[in-house]
């Protein structure tokens, strides 16, 4: 399990301090430099907003990434490792792509205004997964045509293309009056169909049935009458579980059937490529979109948890899975003091609001003091004193 953790320490003016308090307190875990250009920061009200339009855009992009690797798993037949040696985002591996983020400001202008870079993320990832349904109901589509084939090609008698089965030899053709029939007749019912089938209805040319065909479950037999008859003769065959066969002898129109259904083979083939390849392909710009999206949300928390001018250090942190719950409560422990802060306390004042009013007037009534966690635990139990995010990369666990 690969669990990356997106975090944000106050700097106190001595970043290089500040990356060894962290790395002394996550042990075997790796630590890494997590880049962030010179983000404009805006108004306070725009931060707020943008807190929580971007914690939806973050929860809503993981889920597309993770269909991006469902959708080839099911498509290709894959296994998470052959599937991660051949998707990456910008030429990389996504672990390496995580470890060494930079901001790619060829496809956002960090010199925006956060709100226009946001939205720049959005649109792109609307397009996305724009593209991604229509290609989906593109091959659902195709994949229910190719099931019906396949079904014609491999069901039972009952389901089956006959044109492979029935011969000229087995049809009257050419008459103006009489039809050859095929029923398809449960096996444990022959008997029954062979004594009943001359007096299902008027017309019918006695001892005429002949068997065809049989598999495990239907014996296929034809029998002739007058065509008028023929609606007449199915409906009471219906109703003694006898299923006629909607079965014309007709060279020509049994030579484009079989046309039809390479032709529909063929383009599954080709369509589950063409969805197979775009999938590999956009789907870093998937993933480089959700972790654009986690660099905004730090850098946004972090301004409104520490306040400007920043003064933070972002740090990327590969948890080690069996240590992850004592390294964050060895950090939380370290950074405790945070939470005394008057900016640290109103932001899980907020977060707590909803506690009760008992406790949001005591929190109310000591807006400056020491914050008492403990408090609003029940609603806080992710909440850490510094800023904190995880970064899931456990789509291609080889558990999966």
């Amino acid at each position: 399990m690969t669990l990356y953790w997106l975090l944000s320490v106050p700097a106190h003016g001595d970043g290089h301090a500040a990356w060894r308090d962290v790395k002394s307190r996550v042990g075997d875990s790796d630590v890494y430099d997590f880049m962030l250009p010179a983000l404009k920061i805006g108004t306070l009200d725009t931060l707020v907003q943008l807190s929580d339009e971007l914690a939806k855009f973050d929860t809503a992009y993981e889920s597309t990434v993770g269909k991006f690797i469902d959708t080839l798993r099911n498509l290709t037949g894959a296994n998470n490792a052959e599937l991660g040696s051949v998707l990456h985002v910008e030429d990389k591996p996504v672990d390496q792509y995580i470890q060494t983020f930079m901001w790619n400001n060829a496809k956002y202008r960090w010199d925006r205004p956060l709100p226009e870079v946001v939205s720049q993320i959005a649109d792109a990832m609307g397009a996305v997964e724009a593209q991604l349904k229509t290609k989906m109901t593109q091959y659902s589509a195709l994949k229910n045509s190719l099931a019906t084939v396949r079904r014609k090609q491999t069901g039972n008698l009952s389901v089956k293309s006959l044109n492979d089965i029935v011969k000229r030899s087995d049809c009257v053709t050419d008459s103006e009056y009489l039809q050859t029939v095929f029923v398809a007749v449960p096996r444990t019912a022959t008997r029954e169909w062979t004594h009943r089938y001359e007096r299902l209805t008027d017309m019918v040319v006695p001892r005429s049935s002949k068997k065809i065909a049989e598999d495990s479950e239907y014996t296929l037999f034809s029998v002739v009458m007058f065509k008028r008859v023929v609606d007449e003769f199915a409906n009471k065959a219906r109703d003694m579980r006898f299923i006629v066969r909607d079965f014309v002898y007709d060279e020509e129109a049994m030579a484009r059937d079989k046309a039809t259904a390479a032709g529909i083979v063929e383009q599954e083939e080709e369509l589950l490529d063409n969805i197979s390849e775009w999938l590999k392909g956009t789907f870093g710009d998937a993933v480089a979109a959700w972790i654009h999206t986690k660099a905004l949300r730090l850098f946004v928390e972090s301004i409104l948890r520490y306040g400007i001018p920043p003064d933070f250090l972002p740090i990327l942190v590969r948890a080690a899975p069996k240590q992850a719950s004592k390294i964050k409560r060895h950090l939380a422990d370290f950074y405790a003091y945070l939470e005394t802060s008057s900016a640290a306390s109103q932001r899980a004042r907020q977060a707590g609001k909803t506690h009760s009013a008992r406790s949001a007037s005591a929190a109310a009534s000591t807006e400056y003091s020491a914050f008492d966690m403990h408090e609003f635990s029940d609603v806080l139990s992710d909440y850490t004193p510094f800023v904190f995010f995880e970064i899931p990369w456990t789509f291609l666990d080889e558990d999966r």
